[in-house]
């Protein structure tokens, strides 16, 4: 009979069995790789110990980014002001690092470059102000500093920004 308590005892006994089984051979087969992966991830954190800020920005960000946010900061006062666009052909988050990059300095932003090159007349849509234009690419690629007027003349040429 099936219904049994023997047959399904039985039953219970050679799934658990087979159940441990897989799980040890899962074990033996991911321990190793995660063991790698962990060893690389400790020697890599311990390459970086001591490693201040500074470092670790243009570590993670590139000499050239770096380079150009500096540069930047220098030509803008802490309490000013410039205008931002984004360079990228679609959105990845350029200008949210450049203004997070340039902060306290405030940003009035523009939208895509490529949407300001067709609006018709550049200088119209333009809010008055800001001397200054930067020009926020996608990744670590280092922004542009351009004074507004050699940015409308751009892009009333067609010629973009750069």
């Amino acid at each position: 009979m099936i219904n049994s308590t023997a047959v399904l005892s039985f039953a219970g006994s050679v799934f658990r069995a087979v159940a441990l089984g897989l799980l040890g051979l899962y074990l033996l087969a991911s321990l190793p790789p995660a063991a790698l992966h962990v060893g690389a991830r400790v020697a890599q954190a311990a390459a970086q110990a001591g490693e201040d800020s500074a470092g670790a920005w243009r570590r993670i960000q590139g000499d050239a980014y770096v380079d150009a946010i500096e540069r930047i900061r220098r030509t803008l006062p802490r309490d000013g002001e410039y205008l931002l666009v984004n360079g990228a052909a679609e959105w990845q988050g350029g200008p949210y690092w450049v203004r997070f990059d340039l902060a306290p300095r405030r940003a009035r932003y523009l939208g895509p470059l490529r949407e300001l090159a067709v609006r018709g007349r550049p200088a119209a849509s333009l809010p008055a102000g800001p001397r200054w234009v930067v020009i926020a690419f996608p990744d670590r690629e280092p922004p542009l500093l351009v004074e507004r007027q050699d940015f409308l003349r751009r892009l009333e040429l067609g010629r973009g920004p750069g």
